[in-house]
């Protein structure tokens, strides 16, 4: 551990220290003196929230991602995870200007005949600034911030030494597996530094939506854009829940935002990951301008396969259809109980139907309490998945508010026609004639050699042989091999007894001393090594170790 990394770490503990954990900072090693009464007054969640606020952006963005992960955590801290804010002003214009050119090897005069030193927005990774080209075309230049890719690798260096400490310290935390939360996090995280992946998502994005009209995506310039230096088309339009005109009709945008999102989960499995107001504009001219790709869904075409049946499952009111596709979109435990699972599914889906019959049309409310009950049920679901979830729970939301009898059960069913079409004629590409012929390969196969083998398994039936021979590779007698496995084995055991008794020895210091060191203690870990030796140099000669 280096200087910077314990000087963090004992800044955490502070901060710990202060909203009531004392004594995990002192378990942790780290002397603390008392906390913040009125912090201890706050609940568990809040204090987190607050604690992860005070550390700074590198664990806000953390604290978002866990937000989404419904499926691991209460949702009393889902929900305040989900409050998190970056409390960070802007920087100065001049750095602004100096990292543009730094990265750009080009003066700001050369880029822009115009640029605004006053930013349109700061966040904790970057602020935004309005500019002109020298063609007359308005942009917006994203200017990541001062020294943010060192901070960030040195507290993900630090994180991941707290969570290793932690889950020693807490056995509820293993269960979590927190340690694989920090590696997505920190994959996503390094994805969001890098502003050429950004740009590349939105070109990608742009391609993928070419053939639907509605569908807009600022150009991107790429003579200004480098990995710390974003560029690209400044939109026009307005907030999709901004107040629009007369001519623009609120329900009809919802149904289009619903139809967009569903086309690109289902058709072209890439999905905008964080369709908030603030990200999806409506253009002058009725399309729809989506902003900020620093984080995309993909789903594999497995897990759109599980979300496919997942969706028809529940307009079918099918619980084990349900059970089946939500364990596809994850992983269950061996603590899973099926039938109980399937059980409270149909309770759900009971009563998610009444709900929608008196008016409450909520789809996003079923799918939480699905991840409520897979939760319960010991079933972890895979990152893309939770995202999902995560940007449809966003889009619903906007939707309805939009329009508060906008009703996504009633918009599936309108779209599960084109859903089921899909899945049974998918659109013919190299690969779908590739795995095609492979299938017709294969059942060739199966159709010249099936009689052959049927005559023989005939035969064999006739003369009253057994239809399957087990012969032991070696040619001994299976007899003898479990004889020598079993004597391996309990060979291997005194060895690890020897080793297991002299470490509790050496621990407890137990019997004659030399040199300040159990001597019956040291004795036994020689005899394990001599007979250890023995026992290979023996099975290397008989080359069957």
């Amino acid at each position: 551990m280096n200087a910077g990394e314990l000087a963090r770490l004992r800044e955490i503990a502070r901060v710990a220290v202060a909203k009531g954990w004392r004594h995990y900072a002192e378990q942790l090693g780290f002397r603390a003196h008392r906390g913040d009464r009125s912090s201890r007054s706050a609940s568990d969640a809040t204090r987190l929230r607050e604690a992860l606020e005070e550390l700074g952006p590198t664990f806000v963005k953390f604290g978002q991602m866990l937000s989404q992960r419904e499926d691991l955590f209460p949702d009393a801290f889902v929900a305040e995870l989900r409050g998190l804010q970056d409390r960070v002003g802007s920087f100065p214009a001049e750095v602004s200007r100096r990292i543009i050119e730094d990265e750009t090897g080009r003066t700001i005069g050369e880029l822009f005949t115009g640029f605004k030193d006053e930013p349109m927005a700061a966040a904790s990774m970057a602020q935004v600034h309005c500019a002109v080209l020298p063609d007359g075309t308005d942009v917006i230049v994203k200017v990541q911030r001062p020294d943010l890719e060192r901070t960030v690798e040195a507290d993900i260096a630090v994180l991941k030494r707290l969570v290793r400490m932690l889950s020693g310290l807490l056995p509820a935390l293993r269960a979590l597996n927190l340690a694989e939360l920090v590696d997505e996090f920190s994959v996503t995280l390094r994805g969001e530094l890098d502003f050429e992946q950004e740009a590349r998502n939105a070109e990608r994005f742009a391609e993928l939506n070419r053939d639907e009209p509605l569908v807009y995506v600022p150009r991107i310039f790429w003579h200004a854009t480098t990995r710390r230096v974003l560029t690209m088309e400044h939109s026009t339009g307005q907030r999709a829940d901004a107040p629009h005109g007369a001519s623009e009709d609120p329900r009809a945008l919802a149904q289009s935002l619903m139809r967009v999102f569903l086309a690109q989960v289902f058709e072209q499995g890439v999905f905008h990951a964080d369709p908030h107001p603030g990200n999806v504009f409506v253009l002058p001219d009725g399309r729809l301008c989506f902003h900020d790709f620093g984080a995309i869904g993909e789903l594999s075409p497995r897990v759109q396969e599980s979300l496919r049946q997942l969706f028809l499952a529940v307009m079918a009111r099918d619980p084990d259809w349900v059970a089946s596709a939500y364990i596809g979109m994850g992983g269950a435990s061996a603590e899973l109980d099926r039938a109980a699972f399937v059980s409270d599914l149909s309770a759900a889906l009971d009563r998610y139907y009444r709900a929608s019959g008196a008016g409450r049309h909520s789809f996003g409310a079923i799918i939480h309490e699905f991840i409520g009950l897979g939760r319960r049920h010991h079933i972890r679901l895979l990152r893309e998945t939770t995202l999902l979830m995560r940007a449809f729970a966003e889009l619903e939301s906007l939707v309805q508010r939009l329009d508060p009898q906008f009703s996504s059960l009633a918009a599936f069913q309108a779209y599960s026609g084109r859903l089921v079409a899909r899945a049974l004629r998918p659109e013919a590409g190299a690969a779908q004639f590739a795995k095609l012929y492979r299938s017709l390969v294969t059942v060739r196969e199966l159709t010249d050699e099936a009689p052959i083998a049927l005559r023989r398994l005939a035969g064999r039936l006739e003369r009253g042989e057994p239809l399957f021979d087990i012969r032991h590779q070696s040619g001994r007698s299976v007899e003898r091999h479990l004889l020598q496995a079993s004597n391996r084995l309990a060979f291997a055991m005194i060895i690890a007894s020897i080793v297991v008794g002299s470490a509790l020895l050496l621990a407890s210091h137990a019997g004659p001393h030399w040199e300040g060191l159990p001597v019956l203690g040291i004795v036994g870990f020689v005899a394990a090594a001599a007979l250890g030796l023995a026992w290979a140099v023996l099975a290397l000669r008989s080359r069957e170790l």
